[in-house]
């Protein structure tokens, strides 16, 4: 028997004492359930001022919003004509009704590369097919702006008769350019008929007499006619080169391309720069031209630089349309703008935007947009797209003031309704009264009362004139509640449209403005630091925080007790099952069953 465990309840004395224990335990702990149901009200009144304080939040923010001048400074523009004239409009614009007539419209400048004494020719001496010819460079090699393609071309001649005689032209890259000639002399039948001249850079093909010229056909696999630029000529005419055949190459290095003056740089022995409208542009030996381009267009020198393969010259054209110039300028010993045929262009003049405005005198812009400072109409941007006429059109906006004052409205109201359902007390048809969280709380009930008096209150001597109230504006409280309702929904479109300076002076006046007084009575509520219900759910905190340590100090007492108890039915189970025991012996030794 010495080894029974007498924790476990009635295994000597048959007496479920541990139930009884817990009983008498939890009928302790009946004030603990008082505390946490009044913990749970703290919490909940808790819960309520916060959603009071957001609302609140949300009234000044609303509030605020109709304080700020620019709300009633917005503008809406229109145009007639948007493909003749858009235009944009920035707050406190001209208010009315302007015609606008272009005349002309801008274009931007462009500075247009030398043509000439730039590019080394194909080669520097006449070849002919003829014997003793120099044989030029070997077709792979040759400056051409594109590479050449090995393959073929078809050559016809047709006689006076109409009958064409084609004939193929088989070229290989390793042919040189006097080889090229020879074959396309065999091509016409005329001996000494193609020839290249170093002083045009051109080559020509003389036609034999009375027969025309037909140049290529769409099975050619060579694109030998691309490079030395010849097309069918007109009937009777001879191919002769569209322009010189030297060509700068857009993807090959800058020491690479076939310039008459050799580049230089400065910075250092392979990089150089130069600069466009002050703007600096570096460059290096191993730079494309498309790189250099790609430099220009990418910096903020304000032109779209490319190349013009036809004439073989660098155009820069200002991005900004209007007559203004190009300033260029080299770096130190660099002299890319030399070498590329810059310095030696010439402008392209641009034009500038022409107009009038209701008729008036002539006006000039620089560029296609009218800016208020050209035309005089204060905040109008005006954009012309073609020439002909337009009206703008420019008025207040009152959309979004009008917006404003429904979100005002819509924010009072969320805010007394909120305070309505937390303080009221319902009766259910059995007649049991069920009171609003914060029902009996002065400080709330008459928050709403004087929120209600403060939109109510016809001001004499306020900031407008005309609007003293937002019973000007159509809005009132009844005597049943102290929500905003609209009696008048006329009354506000009236005063935004016809008094809209009035409207602003009633909420944006510095200190007696509704914005402002609205902000006065919501912020000692809602401060952070030292807001009323901020300061309010703070002392409801500590409350919770204090009957926490009572719950502790309660559930520690219940605990000793249970022990207690549970210690002494442990000894009489002990004791009982010592009795137990002896009473066996007893029995045995008397011979008891």
């Amino acid at each position: 028997m010495a080894g029974l465990d007498m924790s476990i309840s009635g295994l000597a004395s048959g007496f479920d004492w541990k139930s009884v224990v817990d009983q008498l335990t939890a009928v302790e702990r009946t004030p603990q359930t008082k505390v946490r149901t009044e913990q749970t009200t703290l919490a909940s009144r808790r819960s309520a001022l916060g959603q009071i304080a957001t609302q609140l939040t949300d009234l000044q923010t609303k509030a605020t919003a109709l304080g700020d001048s620019s709300l009633y400074n917005r503008r809406s523009v229109s145009s007639s004509d948007t493909t003749i004239a858009s235009v944009s409009t920035a707050d406190g614009a001209v208010t009315g009704s302007y015609s606008i007539n272009v005349t002309t419209l801008a274009t931007p400048s462009s500075w247009l590369g030398a043509t000439s004494g730039i590019i080394s020719p194909l080669h520097t001496a006449d070849i002919s097919a003829s014997a003793g010819t120099p044989a030029g460079p070997v077709l792979s090699a040759a400056g051409w702006g594109s590479t050449l393609t090995a393959g073929t071309v078809t050559i016809g001649v047709q006689n006076s008769s109409g009958t064409v005689t084609n004939a193929t032209v088989t070229v290989a890259t390793t042919d040189t350019l006097k080889e090229v000639l020879v074959k396309l002399d065999t091509a016409i039948g005329s001996t000494g008929g193609a020839t290249y001249s170093s002083a045009n850079d051109q080559v020509t093909i003389t036609r034999p007499n009375g027969t025309n010229l037909i140049l290529g056909s769409a099975s050619d696999t060579s694109n030998l006619l691309s490079c030395l630029k010849l097309f069918t000529p007109a009937s009777g005419a001879n191919a002769v080169s569209d322009s010189k055949l030297g060509s700068l190459k857009l993807f090959s290095s800058l020491s690479s391309q076939p310039l008459v003056t050799p580049l230089t740089y400065g910075t250092t022995a392979t990089t150089g720069a130069f600069s466009i409208n002050g703007v600096s542009i570096s460059y290096s030996s191993s730079s494309t031209l498309s790189s250099v381009l790609n430099s220009i267009n990418d910096s903020a020198a304000g032109v779209q630089a490319s190349f013009d393969s036809g004439l073989n010259r660098i155009v820069l054209k200002n991005k900004e349309a209007g007559n203004r110039g190009v300033v260029l300028a080299q770096s130190g010993s660099s002299n890319f703008l030399t070498a590329f045929g810059l310095t030696g262009g010439t402008l392209s003049s641009g034009t500038d935007l022409v107009y009038s405005i209701n008729g008036g005198a002539t006006a000039k812009a620089r560029s296609n947009s009218i800016r208020d400072s050209d035309s005089g109409l204060t905040g109008l941007t005006i954009t012309a797209s073609k020439v002909g006429t337009t009206t703008i059109n420019s008025a207040n906006d009152t959309g979004a003031a009008r917006s404003a004052v429904d979100a005002l409205v819509s924010s009072v109201n969320r805010v007394q309704s909120l305070i309505s359902s937390l303080t009221v007390s319902n009766r259910d048809a059995a007649g049991k009264i069920t009171a609003g969280v914060l029902a009996y709380d002065q400080t709330i009930f008459q928050l709403g009362s004087s929120l209600r008096s403060l939109l109510s209150l016809q001001l004499s001597g306020g900031p407008s004139t005309t609007i003293r109230g937002l019973a000007d504006l159509g809005y009132s409280t009844t005597g049943y509640t102290n929500e905003l309702s609209a009696t008048n929904s006329a009354s506000l479109n009236t005063a935004l449209s016809s008094q809209l300076s009035e409207v602003q002076k009633f909420f944006s006046t510095t200190t007696t403005g509704l914005s402002e007084r609205i902000t006065s009575f919501v912020k000692p509520m809602v401060d952070e630091n030292s807001g009323t219900l901020p300061q309010r759910q703070k002392g409801l905190t500590e409350q919770s925080s204090k009957l926490d340590d009572q719950l502790v100090a309660m559930e520690r007492r219940v605990q000793s007790n249970r022990e207690r108890l549970l210690a002494g039915f442990r000894a009489m189970e002990a004791a009982q099952a010592k009795s137990n025991s002896q009473m066996q012996f007893l029995n045995q030794k008397l011979g008891i069953a």
